[in-house]
């Protein structure tokens, strides 16, 4: 089954010299169970690129679609929607809340969802999932190292059990032994959950442990640098 496909999509932004283009016309189809790297340099357009195809920002041309429905990205109501419940994110630096307990910055989304608590089984499954100490479920997230914390963003992207899940470098703030035990751990949770996964990154290690690599290079993603 199809989760995503991105059809010539495009993006630019203006500038003081005219509009400047950062993706040339970008295809991809991403699969149930499957786990997509993409790499290019700083600047290349990976962040664009991602939060287009997590409905967080809409391309100037193109279409997409999820779940086989075309994305009308002037429903924001509906955009919100299926960004909280069929999409979950990771992000570079976390975004946990430092107020908030780990139940409780896991638990957002779901409450966003249902207006109720997700029952604290569930959030402990979770963390056995992502590899998190069960007992740092009630500890705030200043306590936690960078591993950990990436780990709590990975089991809030989960709560809500989505199709598919978009991490933008989630890497990038760890150590190498942390960065390839994180992407191990999604890997592991592709496999055993079927939930798609699209990965930007830098690290040819991180990459190397999804299933297919693309490149994003002048605007345009292909399957060679």
């Amino acid at each position: 089954m199809t989760i995503l496909k991105a059809i010539n999509i495009k993006k630019g932004f203006s500038s003081p010299n005219g509009t400047i283009t950062i993706l040339n016309g970008i295809n991809l189809e991403v699969q149930e169970k499957e786990m997509v790297a993409i790499m290019g340099v700083s600047g290349s357009g990976k962040s664009t690129l991602l939060h287009i195809l997590g409905l967080l920002n809409s391309p100037d041309e193109g279409k997409l679609i999820f779940l086989n429905k075309d994305i009308d990205f002037n429903n924001t109501k509906k955009l919100a929607r299926i960004r909280n419940e069929q999409i979950g994110f990771v992000f570079q630096f976390y975004s946990l809340m430092g107020e908030l307990t780990v139940y409780e910055n896991i638990a957002l989304p779901f409450m966003i969802k249902s207006n109720s608590r997700p029952a604290k089984d569930t959030v402990l499954k979770l963390l056995d999932l992502v590899g998190l100490n069960k007992n740092k479920i009630d500890v705030y997230p200043n306590t936690l190292s960078g591993g950990e914390l990436q780990r709590v963003a990975l089991a809030r992207a989960l709560i809500n059990s989505p199709d598919l899940l978009i991490a933008d470098e989630p890497t990038a703030n760890l150590d190498k032994k942390s960065s390839i035990d994180i992407v191990k751990t999604m890997k592991q949770i592709n496999q055993e959950t079927g939930h798609a996964f699209i990965i930007a990154t830098h690290s040819l290690d991180v990459a190397k442990v999804c299933d297919r690599i693309l490149y994003l290079s002048e605007g345009v993603l292909s399957e060679k640098i």
